[in-house]
Order: structure tokens, then sequence, then C-alpha cells
């Protein structure tokens, strides 16, 4: 099962990307030189992994998303449940509530989905 796991630093230039989709590789480059003090070569090597990890691919010098952010995130909570949880949700709420509680607020959002 392929991992998509990714770092601080990429999870930040994805970001920018999810909300720039369909931005031109160079201005990335410029993007990311403002926004994290990036050369021109460390922008390439983030924006490569990305691809690779199957996130947002670059045809023709545009920078498109493969996943959305939404899809990500879930596919992140997939592997987490998979590895940690034996797949378990039941399994990670129960631990996580017990030690963590959760808010009014919580509660009720988690009746709301449960209702439907």
């Amino acid at each position: 099962m392929q991992r998509f796991g990714i770092g601080e630093m990429e999870m930040k230039m994805a970001k920018l990307l999810w909300e720039r989709e369909g931005i031109g590789s160079g201005a990335v480059v410029t993007l990311c030189k403002e926004e994290f003090g990036w050369a021109k070569s460390t922008t390439y090597t983030m924006l490569r992994r990305l691809c690779e990890h199957g996130l947002f691919q670059n045809v023709k010098s545009v920078v498109t998303s493969v996943m959305s952010e939404d899809e990500y995130k879930a596919k992140m909570v997939s592997d987490l449940l998979d590895d940690k949880f034996d797949g378990s949700l039941l399994y990670f709420m129960t631990l996580y509530i017990k030690h963590n509680g959760l808010s009014q607020e919580d509660k009720e959002l988690l009746r709301e989905i449960i209702q439907k």
C-alpha cells in the first residue's frame, strides 16, 4: 500500500499549491522564494517530491492537484488507523476520548453524524 505522508515543509508548499490550483511552475518558484526563502532548486525538489507522492502533477509547466487536500487528509487518517489502530476507528476514538475528552460541540457534531 502506498503511503502519502509528507513532511512539514512539503505540507506548507502543498497548501499553497491547493490554494492556487493551476499555477505555473515559474510562479511557484517566485511564491516559494517569497514565502519560504527557497532557491529555485529547492522549490523544484519539493515540487518533485509532492508529484512523486501523487498529490500534484507538473504538466507543461502547470502545476495541478491529483488529490485534493481533503482526499489527502482522508488517506492519512485511513493509513493511521490501519497502521496504529488495527483499522478500527472505534478503537482510536475510544482511546482518544478516554485520554482527551470531547467538547460539547464535538459531542453534538458526533450525534449529528451518527444520526445521518
